[in-house]
Formats: C-alpha cells, sequence, structure tokens
C-alpha cells in the first residue's frame, strides 16, 4: 500500500481534532472539582493546574489545524490560496504555537504576560480572518466555491470566539481564588463568581463542542 503525503495530513488532522475534543473533555472535569468550595485550596490549585495542561491539547489543535486544512484544501484544488501565501499561513502558525508552549513552560517569565496579550491579538485576527473568509465564500462562493469548506470554516472562527470567551472566564477565576485567600465574606463572594463563572464555562464547552463536532461533520460527509 503506497501512502502519500496527503494520507498523512489527513492522519495528522484526524489527531488534532481527537485532541481537541479529548483534551477539552479534561478540561471540563477539572473545571467541576476547580469550583468545589467544599475542596481546599492547595487541592482547587492542583485541579487548576492539571486543567491548564489538559487546555494545551487543544491549543495546539486549534493552532496546528489552521495551517493544514489550507495545505489540504489547496491540495485538493478546493482553495485558491497556495505558494507564498500558504507558507506565509505556516510560518505564522507554527511561531504562533511554539510562542504558546513557551509561555506554558515560562508561566512565570515577565515576557510571558505580554506574549498573552500578542496571543489575545491573534486570536481576533483569526477570528476576523476565518469568520469572514468563511462568510464571504458562502455568500458569493469565492474565493471557496465548495459550501462545505466555507461552513467548516466560518464555524471555526466561531469556534475561536468560544475560546477566547473561556480564556475571560479563566480570568473570573483567578480574581475569585484570590479573593478566596482573603478568607472571612470575601472568600465567600470568590467562591460565588467562581461557581457562576464555571456555570456559563460549561455552557460554552457544550457549544464548542457541538460546533467541532459539526466541523468534523461537514469535513467527512460534505453534505453541501
Amino acid at each position: 500500500m503506497y501512502v502519500t503525503s496527503y494520507d498523512l495530513l489527513i492522519y495528522i488532522h484526524t489527531l488534532l481534532f481527537v485532541y481537541w475534543l479529548g483534551g477539552d473533555l479534561g478540561v471540563y472535569l477539572s473545571a467541576k472539582f476547580v469550583a468545589d468550595r467544599n475542596l481546599s485550596i492547595e487541592e482547587r490549585f492542583r485541579f487548576m493546574h492539571v486543567l491548564m495542561q489538559c487546555d494545551m491539547g487543544p491549543r495546539t489543535a486549534l493552532i496546528g489545524l489552521i495551517p493544514l486544512g489550507f495545505q489540504m484544501a489547496w491540495m485538493q484544488g478546493l482553495s485558491p490560496i497556495g505558494g507564498p501565501p500558504l507558507v506565509v499561513i505556516w510560518v505564522c502558525a507554527l511561531t504562533w504555537l511554539a510562542a504558546n508552549w513557551w509561555m506554558f513552560f515560562n508561566e512565570r517569565h515577565p515576557m510571558t504576560a505580554k506574549l498573552k496579550g500578542i496571543d489575545m491579538y491573534i486570536r481576533y485576527a483569526v477570528i476576523l480572518g476565518m469568520g469572514g473568509l468563511g462568510l464571504m465564500s458562502l455568500i458569493t462562493e469565492a474565493p471557496i466555491q465548495d459550501k462545505w469548506l466555507a461552513s467548516k470554516i466560518f464555524l471555526f472562527g466561531c469556534a475561536v470566539v468560544l475560546g477566547v470567551y473561556l480564556r475571560g472566564e479563566i480570568k473570573n477565576w483567578v480574581i475569585g481564588f484570590g479573593m478566596v485567600r482573603a478568607g472571612g465574606d470575601e472568600a465567600t463572594k470568590g467562591n460565588d463568581i467562581i461557581e457562576a463563572a464555571s456555570g456559563r464555562s460549561k455552557v460554552a464547552a457544550l457549544m464548542l463542542w457541538t460546533i467541532v463536532a459539526v466541523i468534523a461533520f461537514l469535513g467527512k460527509v460534505k453534505p453541501f
């Protein structure tokens, strides 16, 4: 059996989807214990650490799927984006991915806070770029003619929106934990903030899983 380069890309593409959904499941389950006020603050922080580790799967998958998807679409003649523009997409995505892993291993480094801000601006750009490209292609059938692919690109932008929203909720957890550490009435208020943020995060996570599942369905079945 002859294995082509495209076959390998399909395998990597499938693997990234698995890590995306599986990693998000780990985040979802860990969040329940992070919000449990009956656990000690040390235990909750340990679960928070596990949550952040699990989150690297979805982060890696989200970033990696962008150049991989464009590469596969170009190889199949479904996208006109090839040559130098495609190379730029690969270089930017791999640089972005490397920066995310660097931040993961250097959480307390002075540069990390600045890189996190840049990372967020990149995500906004991806939302506008992918969402705009998908929506324009759905309306005008250009530059992507196949509606199933245009829908995938648009929904990918929507998935990034939910990811950005979930990052905002994590900030509420940090605020809540600071209040819990203070003790007394502040601890009660802090736990309320954490529980509320956790509840909203669960809804957003379920929406994200649904979108990712639909994206996978569109790519496999190509219904239209």
